[in-house]
């Protein structure tokens, strides 16, 4: 489990079987998701979510903004982690069939954010991308390998499934910085 602490968890558990059929159309997809999660999510997770946030927490202040929109930033995150757990082949199911079963999110909005706090949160993040570039480099050999893995075995492979899985919770970590559920910095921890 992730840092208990943090008020943002993930926890997915293990694919026990990868069947074939579905891994071929599931690779297909996920390659299609991976460059939109990439490119529009990305753009509306970093760019435009905190402009969004900024100028929720300016007309209602920080506390209304977790109180009335905490819980719609938090499923936004959620669907995020879901998306790049079906992308990450963790799971099999639609993102949005996910965040309800197999992809365990916890965001605990809290706090009091301020708008100028929201609006440069991107760069108070920026050793995060860092870190998380670098570990992201990772995928470009583990993802094809986990795929023939899982094709040939119908099994995901368990030493990549921590890896990523480890990756995805630093993740979420970030994620609720980045959408002010939380005003805690996201600790810099492998767990």
């Amino acid at each position: 489990m992730a840092t208990a602490a943090y008020p943002a968890t993930l926890d997915i558990p293990v694919r026990e079987q990868v069947p074939r059929d579905q891994a071929v159309l599931h690779t297909v997809i996920a390659i299609v998701f991976y460059w939109l999660a990439q490119g529009i999510l990305g753009l509306l997770a970093f760019i435009v979510a905190p402009i969004v946030i900024a100028v929720r927490v300016s007309s209602k202040g920080g506390e209304k903004f977790i109180q009335e929109d905490g819980a719609e930033f938090a499923r936004y995150g959620k669907l995020y982690m879901a998306i790049y757990a079906y992308v990450y082949f963790l799971t099999d199911e639609s993102p949005e069939k996910a965040i309800e079963s197999t992809v365990k999110v916890d965001f605990q909005p809290s706090g009091n954010p301020t708008w100028l706090h929201a609006l440069f949160t991107q760069i108070l993040l920026i050793p995060h991308g860092l870190v998380l570039g670098v570990l992201g480099l990772a995928f470009i050999l583990i993802m094809p390998w986990t795929i023939i893995v899982s094709l040939a075995n119908e099994q995901y492979p368990k030493q990549f499934y921590e890896f990523v899985l480890k990756y995805m919770r630093w993740q979420t970590r970030v994620t609720a910085y980045l959408f002010s559920l939380t005003q805690e910095y996201p600790p810099f921890t492998w767990e």
